[in-house]
């Protein structure tokens, strides 16, 4: 059985140049809204990754 991804864009967005985000229990997904490859991100690396876009 397969999981069904939902994709979520910030409400900050008012371009087209942002992010889409997918949530698995193992893997955050990331893509272009315009399409393009996805990117995969242990929980971890993502939780970090935010973390230092805040500082």
């Amino acid at each position: 059985m397969g999981v069904t991804l939902v994709w979520r864009r910030s409400s900050h967005c008012e371009s087209n140049q942002c992010v889409d985000v997918a949530v698995t229990a193992d893997v955050v997904l990331v893509r272009g809204n315009t399409g393009g490859p996805v990117l995969r991100f242990p929980p971890e690396a993502w939780r970090a990754l935010c973390a230092a876009l805040k500082r």
